[in-house]
């Protein structure tokens, strides 16, 4: 439970979690640490007022296990209204793309091996896969956006940029054909990123009536004038720790209308440090332990330190709320509208 902060009576929404990490299994950077807490977290989540996660993934084979997740945690609630209901996405991160639509040739001796595209038919086969996945959990209604695709220009050490351009005009035609919203990754890339949605906004925009592409740029760290372009083509913003952690931060956020914006955590990730700007702001706390010191049995009392959750995507709220200087209630109440507008009602199919 946490340790101060208001009880909340509204239903809201952490948009952007990593519920496949092995963290949830307790293993840290390949070390086991503790037993796996996944259920505890989910819990721990639905106490304190989420009632929704969407969980991401960043490969083809993520993607199948993702959704294999998913229907275990269903079944296993047997449709308990005392749960949080968990959604998934189906896509490749950007920093992924060298693993599906490359493949490494050995140089001269003494060469640094080189990634090249896979050929035009492999990629279209990628295409079909992620197509056949993502329509398989819209039927049950687990899948509700196609990513966590994009670009990443911070770490060009795990994908260049071509290959990148290549996995993300693929999963382009995956959201056409099966018209699901796009969840996007965007480091140091807005520019491009930018152009490139540009050139598919008319395919990208579905409903009659509609002006503006479905999808959300999440993690989002540039600036109000980047921020601006993608909101222009109908794109929410996502907003976790990653975002409040500089008061540049902070000021792109209060210029950013709180229509726009959708709360995530990017758990197990993005936690706001003390260090952190937007930490100020933050009016709950929860109490914590080192992995090290971590189990099971104190697991319904603590996190883990430094290993985020969905509960806290109330923090992150806070801190837009703070910022913005609005009421908890309105940040929380819009920035769950907002979710709903872009991914629908987020109940389950039964």
């Amino acid at each position: 439970m946490a340790s101060s902060g208001p009880r909340l009576g509204n239903r809201y929404i952490d948009a952007g979690a990593n519920l496949l990490d092995p963290m949830y299994q307790g293993s840290y950077h390949g070390k086991t640490r503790h037993d796996p807490d996944l259920d505890l977290v989910l819990q721990r989540a639905y106490d304190n007022g989420v009632r929704s996660i969407i969980s991401l993934a960043g490969t083809t084979k993520e993607s199948e296990e993702l959704l294999a997740l998913i229907q275990r945690l269903d079944e296993a609630d047997g449709g308990r209204d005392d749960k949080v209901q968990v959604f998934g996405t189906v896509g490749i991160h950007p920093t992924r793309c060298a693993e599906e639509f490359g493949e490494w040739i050995q140089g001269p001796s003494g060469e640094t091996p080189k990634c090249i595209p896979k050929s035009e038919q492999h990629q279209k086969e990628i295409i079909q896969k992620l197509i056949a996945i993502a329509n398989a959990g819209k039927t049950s209604g687990n899948v509700v956006a196609i990513g966590e695709c994009g670009l990443d220009y911070a770490r060009l050490q795990f994908c260049s940029k071509d290959i990148q351009h290549i996995g993300l005009r693929a999963q382009l035609e995956v959201a056409i054909e099966t018209k699901l919203p796009l969840y996007l990754h965007n480091r140091e890339s807005g520019e491009d990123l930018y152009s490139i949605l540009s050139e598919y906004r008319s395919r990208l925009i579905f409903d009659e009536g509609c002006s503006g592409i479905r999808g959300i740029v999440h993690s989002f760290d540039e600036t109000s004038e980047i921020a601006n372009q993608f909101i222009s083509l109908g794109l929410f913003i996502g907003i976790n720790g990653c975002s409040l952690k500089t008061p540049e931060n902070l000021a792109t956020v209060n210029e950013i209308p709180i229509e726009n914006i959708i709360l995530e955590t990017d758990c197990p990730w993005c936690d706001i440090r003390p260090t952190h700007a937007g930490h100020s702001h933050i009016r709950t706390t929860f109490p914590s332990k080192k992995e090290k010191q971590y189990i099971r049995e104190t697991g319904r009392i603590f996190c883990v330190k430094n290993r985020t959750e969905p509960c806290h995507v109330l923090q992150v709220a806070e801190v837009v709320a703070g910022v913005k200087d609005l009421d908890l209630h309105e940040v929380l109440d819009t920035c769950c509208k907002n979710a709903f507008r872009l991914f629908g009602d987020l109940v389950k199919k039964k």
